[in-house]
């Protein structure tokens, strides 16, 4: 375990893994630690939104959470043993919605943080931290009470709900819970519904109470009958959740049976668990060098499946900004953006999560929509966006702040198989993209020119010529032809803009008319130039 490091990871779940192997990749010096002392098999968390899917695509670690997953096709709900409406999946999204086991989402991560040359160091916890002028200077202990001393430029707690990190700052979590206590069980059910769609059973009247209801969510097995169900325990006077024991399998049936369709059989429970939902949100999101991420900033109850994705797109966005930091690359203010952009959001999933949750409590059929799958957040308003088109941008397609979409098929000369867009974004760097009718214009050799006074890993840059043009060997100006128009429709895209992708998927700066000067009064939002 090194002594000195850019970055202390505290907690290696999803949220830590994602965080540790972005900055790792990067060539960013971070050390993970979890007071675990090895992973746990319990599939908590299980849904991942497309726009988290973009995110292991860019990671180099998509296939292997999909071979793991079950697509989810759509929702079905039913009251009272009748089925009472419904939803599919959008076929035209990038990605569908992917049921994925927390372990195996953990899997998957750590997998991809070893091939970049990090590990998790186990069975380690974080029990003190100060800053000084430079540094902060961390206090671990060890899995046999052993210590030791470690000194980071940045922390960042992604140590869940009761962080240690939060709780040393003093960092107040604003909220509540819910009165309900809830149970879940990991087993195999046997009925007539489909595999691949989530369910949600209603028993009485909506608003009336005595009502039940119970969620069921399928997980990957090898029987293809795996599900992990949640519904509410009903209240025993003088008793508290923790009090109620995980029930075994014949309370689990004895509890849920009734909510099922008639014939359901439930056997080889895997675990089960009792709980409450919660609604918090951290005061702050970070203070001096010290970070908070995933549940230790905030949590919200799991209508949705917004959770877990929320903490990972936090560690996204985190990451290209200490990634710049630590290579001293970064503009002074450019990581207090971390909170200005994603406090927000984790603002507004609580707060619509808590709305969705009262929905499904008075038995309303609250059905995920086009918000769940996180394709939409955006940061139109941060300070480290620009718009060059002013008052006419919001009517575009895409503007400064939104996810930059995906795009193809993109035809460069003498490449047989055609590419995506997203094929080309991230990876830690900024792209810069100009689209152009026939050819590139000599404007955009000057765009690079300010690109290449910074690091060559900072950015990569191509033109993207009109449906039509001819793609040139000239590899000065690398390019691709816009084979099918479909980069115009998506971007709003007439000859000569210009967009500069953030290395998290985002817009950060988009011109009709760009120019040496505009790029240049960007990039010194970001970067120290």
């Amino acid at each position: 375990m090194d002594a000195n490091v850019d970055v202390l990871v505290v907690g290696a779940g999803p949220v830590g893994l994602l965080l540790a192997t972005e900055l790792v990749r990067d060539g960013v010096k971070a050390l993970s630690i979890d007071a675990m002392t090895g992973r746990t098999f319990f599939s908590k968390a299980l849904g991942i939104t497309p726009r988290t899917l973009e995110i292991f695509d860019d990671l180099g670690v998509l296939h292997d959470a999909i071979d793991r997953g079950v697509w989810i096709e759509g929702v079905s709900a039913f009251a009272n043993g009748e089925f009472a409406g419904g939803m599919d999946i959008p076929e035209e999204l990038p990605f569908g919605s992917l049921s994925l086991a927390q372990y195996e989402t953990e899997r998957v991560l750590e997998r991809g943080l070893q091939r970049h040359g990090g590990r998790v160091h186990y069975g380690w916890a974080l029990t003190d931290f100060r800053e000084t002028a430079d540094c902060v200077e961390a206090a671990l202990t060890g899995p046999g009470g052993e210590t030791r001393s470690v000194a980071c430029r940045w922390l960042v707690g992604c140590d869940g709900a009761h962080s240690r990190v939060r709780s040393s700052l003093g960092v107040a979590f604003e909220g509540g819970r819910y009165p309900q206590t809830f149970t879940l069980a990991d087993l195999e059910v046997e009925w007539d519904l489909p595999h691949n769609r989530m369910y949600r059973f209603n028993l009485g009247e909506p608003g009336q109470p005595g009502g039940r209801i119970l969620a069921a969510v399928p997980v990957y097995s090898p029987t293809g009958k795996r599900f992990r169900l949640s519904t509410v325990i009903p209240e025993v006077a003088g008793m508290n959740e923790q009090e109620f024991p995980a029930p075994s399998l014949a309370e689990v049936i004895e509890l849920m049976s009734p909510l099922l369709p008639a014939g359901t059989k439930l056997s080889s429970l895997h675990w089960s668990s009792v709980y409450r939902v919660s609604h918090r949100i951290a005061a702050e999101y970070s203070r001096g060098r010290a970070f908070l991420a995933g549940d230790a900033a905030h949590i919200h109850p799991p209508v949705g499946g917004q959770g877990m994705n929320t903490g990972l797109q936090d560690a996204h966005n985190l990451a290209w900004k200490l990634s710049l930091a630590a290579r001293g690359l970064a503009a002074p203010s450019l990581l207090e953006t971390y909170e200005e952009e994603r406090r927000p959001v984790g603002l507004d999933v609580v707060e619509n999560t808590s709305r969705a949750m009262a929905e499904v409590l008075d038995q309303r059929h609250a059905l995920p929509g086009l918000r769940e799958t996180q394709l939409l957040i955006a940061y139109r308003d941060s300070s480290i966006v620009c718009d060059e088109r002013g008052d006419t941008a919001p009517d575009a397609p895409v503007v400064a702040g939104d996810r930059a979409p995906d795009a193809g098929p993109l035809q460069r000369c003498r490449v047989a198989q055609p590419f995506r867009l997203h094929e080309l974004t991230g990876k830690g760097r900024h792209l810069l993209l100009g689209y152009f009718a026939e050819t590139a214009t000599g404007d955009f050799a000057l765009l690079l020119d300010v690109l290449n006074e910074l690091p060559p890993d900072f950015t990569s840059s191509y033109a993207i010529l009109a449906q039509g043009g001819a793609a040139s060997l000239d590899n000065r100006v690398p390019c691709f032809v816009d084979v099918a128009g479909k980069f115009a429709a998506e971007y709003g895209a007439t000859p000569g803009m210009a967009w500069l992708i953030r290395p998290d998927g985002h817009v950060g700066w988009c011109s009709t008319r760009p120019t040496v000067t505009g790029l240049r009064e960007y990039l010194r939002r970001i970067v120290a130039i």
